[in-house]
Order: C-alpha cells, then sequence, then structure tokens
C-alpha cells in the first residue's frame, strides 16, 4: 500500500488542462441571466450516480421533482442527466487500475479540481449532496468546502443515506456477521482492525484510511453541511448518539415508486405464494427463511416460497433448500428483476418476508411490498421495525427460526383480516411520501434563511 503523498504525486493532475465540458462552462453566461430573470434558486444535486440503486434512484428522483421549482444542475459520473440544464461528467475510480483506483477511491483530486472550478462558473445558492462516497472519493467534500469559505450565503444539504457514524457506513461487522456500534463515539479507523468490509482485511484497511478525509482529522462531514437529512427517525438517532449537531438534522421520508401501487388487485388472484426479493447476502439472512418456511410446508403444503435476487450467499442458500427438503421442491430461485417483472411477480404473492439481520436505514422493501398488495414481515430491528410501525406490517424477533415460523402462520391463517388492512396501509404511503411532500419539505430546507 503506497503512502497517501506518494499517491498523490503517482496522480497529479494539472488543472491547466480542464476537460472540454468544464470550459464550456466559461462561455455559457446564459446560465447567470437566466438565474437573475428568473429569480430561481440555483441547485447543484452531486453524487456518485443515478443508476445503480436505492440512493441513487433517489437522486434521480430529486433532480426529476426539483426540476421544475430550481434552476437545477448536476455533477456525477452520469454521462448526462435528462433534468439538468448543465451536467458536470465527474471522475469514476472504477474506469481505472488497482493501483490507481485505490489512490483516487481514498481522494479523487481530479474531482476536487473539476467540481470546484464548476461550482465558481456555475456559482449555485444550494448544493445538495447524495452517495458521495460509492465512486466520486471524499474530495468533492473539500470542493464543497473551499466553495462555502468564499461564499458563506451558500447551503450546503447533505442526504445521508447510510450510517455516517460507522467507517463501514452500515454499523454491520461483516467479518463476524453482526451489528457492531463501536464506531459511534469511537475511532473509525477500527473497522481496520476489526476486518469489517464484506471483501476482507485489505477493503477493510483502505475504508478505514478514507474516513480520515471525511470523518477525521481533515474534515468532518458533520461539521461541513448546514443540513442534513435522514430518510428514518432510527438512523437519525444513531448519529444523535454519535454527538450531532441536533439542530442541523431532519428527517424527510424518500419519495416511493408509485409504480409499485396497483389498487385493482383482489384476493382471488393471489396464489398460495410466499416471496423474498432484494440481494441474496448473508446479513440478509435469506437462510433463516427458508428453514422457518420448511417448518411452515409441514401444515401449508401448498404453499411455496420465491426467492427472488442474487448475491454472495445465494448458492449456500440453494444448497440449504435442497438439503432439508431432499426431493421435493415447493421452492424456487430466480435471478434479479426489473421494477416491472418484480410488480408482476408481486400481483400474485400473499405475504412477502424481510429477515435481515442489518440495521436498514430504510425499509424500502416494505412499502414496496404493501403498494403491490403483499402482506409484509420483516425483522423487529432498526428502521425495518420502524417503517412496519409506521406503515403497517408484521414482525418477527430477529434471528429467530422459530419466532417467524409463528409469525408466517399468524399472517396465512389470518389472511383475509391481513389483505384488507392493505389498502388503509396503502392510503398512508401514498400520503406521506408522494412526491410534493417532499418537494415541499426540501423546500423549506432550500430556501430557508441562514
Amino acid at each position: 500500500m503506497p503512502s497517501f503523498n506518494t499517491s498523490i504525486s503517482k496522480c497529479s493532475y494539472k488543472i491547466s488542462k480542464i476537460s472540454s465540458q468544464v470550459a464550456d462552462l466559461c462561455e455559457d453566461s446564459s446560465l447567470h441571466n437566466e438565474h437573475r430573470k428568473n429569480q430561481a434558486l440555483k441547485v447543484l444535486h452531486l453524487a456518485s450516480d443515478s443508476i445503480t440503486g436505492g440512493a441513487e434512484s433517489v437522486f434521480r428522483n430529486t433532480i426529476k421533482i426539483t426540476s421544475k421549482d430550481f434552476i437545477t444542475y448536476t455533477a456525477s459520473c452520469d454521462k448526462e442527466i435528462k433534468d439538468s440544464k448543465k451536467h458536470i461528467i465527474l471522475d469514476d475510480y472504477q474506469n481505472y487500475n488497482k493501483i490507481t483506483a485505490i489512490i483516487k477511491y481514498i481522494f479523487n483530486i481530479k474531482n476536487y479540481s473539476t467540481l470546484l472550478f464548476s461550482l465558481n462558473e456555475l456559482k449555485p445558492d444550494v448544493i445538495h449532496t447524495q452517495n458521495y462516497l460509492s465512486r466520486l472519493s471524499p474530495s468533492v467534500l473539500f470542493a464543497l468546502k473551499r466553495y462555502k469559505k468564499q461564499n458563506p450565503n451558500i447551503k450546503l444539504i447533505y442526504t445521508q443515506h447510510s450510517f455516517g457514524v460507522c467507517g463501514n457506513s452500515c454499523l454491520y461487522n461483516y467479518n463476524k456477521n453482526q451489528v457492531c456500534e463501536s464506531c459511534i463515539k469511537g475511532n473509525q479507523l477500527q473497522i481496520a482492525f476489526k476486518n469489517c468490509d464484506r471483501r476482507g482485511r485489505i477493503y477493510s484497511f483502505i475504508k478505514a484510511l478514507r474516513t480520515i478525509f471525511y470523518q477525521g482529522i481533515f474534515l468532518k462531514e458533520q461539521n461541513l453541511f448546514d443540513k442534513i437529512i435522514f430518510v428514518s427517525n432510527f438512523q437519525m438517532q444513531k448519529h444523535i448518539d454519535d454527538n450531532y449537531d441536533k439542530t442541523k438534522l431532519k428527517v424527510i421520508t424518500n419519495p416511493i415508486d408509485s409504480s409499485f401501487y396497483n389498487p385493482n388487485i383482489s384476493i382471488e388472484q393471489k396464489e398460495n405464494l410466499i416471496v423474498f426479493f432484494g440481494r441474496i447476502s448473508k446479513e440478509k439472512n435469506v437462510a433463516i427463511l427458508i428453514e422457518a418456511f420448511y417448518k411452515l410446508h409441514k401444515d401449508f403444503k401448498d404453499y411455496k416460497l420465491l426467492i427472488i435476487g442474487d448475491g454472495d450467499d445465494k448458492i449456500r442458500c440453494e444448497n440449504l433448500a435442497k438439503k432439508i427438503f431432499k426431493d421435493s421442491k415447493p421452492y424456487i430461485f430466480i435471478p434479479h428483476l426489473s421494477p416491472k417483472e418484480l410488480r408482476e411477480k408481486l400481483k400474485s404473492a400473499k405475504i412477502s418476508i424481510l429477515p435481515s439481520i442489518l440495521y436498514e436505514s430504510f425499509g424500502l422493501t416494505i412499502i414496496e411490498s404493501i403498494l403491490s398488495s403483499v402482506v409484509p414481515i420483516a425483522s423487529d430491528i432498526g428502521a425495518l421495525s420502524e417503517t412496519i410501525d409506521k406503515f403497517g406490517g408484521l414482525k418477527f424477533t430477529p434471528n429467530s427460526k422459530d419466532c417467524l415460523h409463528e409469525v408466517m402462520k399468524e399472517a396465512l391463517n389470518n389472511y383475509k383480516k391481513y389483505f384488507y388492512n392493505l389498502s388503509k396501509w396503502q392510503e398512508k404511503i401514498l400520503k406521506e411520501t408522494n412526491n410534493k411532500r417532499y418537494l415541499d419539505n426540501l423546500k423549506e430546507i432550500y430556501e430557508a434563511k441562514n
């Protein structure tokens, strides 16, 4: 592992060689004229990308939702973003060889220079950051810090989709396969010694080294941002436990993909089907679902278990199912589905199971299940528990095969009751997670006086 100073010298970046996309900003004076004419706030949305996962879809939806009320710019690794008036393409460490990628993962000088130059040209009033760590590196925070120093009246907003109090971002030790809160009020460098990353010791060390640039001696993100948005109260409380300034914190539920909502599904359309959908990894605990379903199947012989998804624990789960069911096969494994394909599968499912032993920051699977007229059952842990309490569903003791079995029996024995409760749960979700409510909450933050 090369030292940081050596690494920087090996990937030096000449600011004079500015890419054409940034140079174009100098010529585009219409952007400044447009702002003066409309007197609308200029908002720059910053994140790694808008494609790959849940946080990325929130980034994409936030841009779309705010674009009608604000002059919207974007900066990410995406080649283009539809609803952006000006898009800045940032550097992705994944495009480089291993050594260079490690350097850029820890601190990407090119992104610092590109972003700072663009900020000085576009002069946004608000910068809303999300999920910057996955591909950009903490270097973008230093660009924000310098721009804020030059323009103290601008607002820096951050939507935290994970757990910033943890160097592993999830309050989970993959080496021990258990929740870990050691980083709260502790040193985040310890993830290197505890070997917390799912990929092993080397990645744990690299992650630990990166923390000094966003939660360490050089900069702390909680001090940089004027407002930090969380997606659940549970998630926010973990940051309060780490002495975050409460006055900076706010919970705003993510806008939900309403295409999952299907009020026309009748109880007659439902088949004897139990479903899991999501990443199949150890912390998602699919193995315990298979064991609980094996016990359930003795009394509900005409039911099937459908497991949708991919992941590093899928082979182990498939082998477990083959072992305990032997010659019978009341289970099906299928790969990850597109949202459209998933919605079709959920039409016929009666209940969905989320047996995770990870805290999670929000129970999106629970919401998608309810909107699809599927009764959700989830572990009584973290934000999953909060989501069930707020919107509806059933809970079971985490990692308890027997408890999960009993709750599934309850849901199936009283299925009509729970099915007809779904419309009430759906109504609450649509009321509290719609785009207008989300936009109003963001407006309140964007337009607030310093």
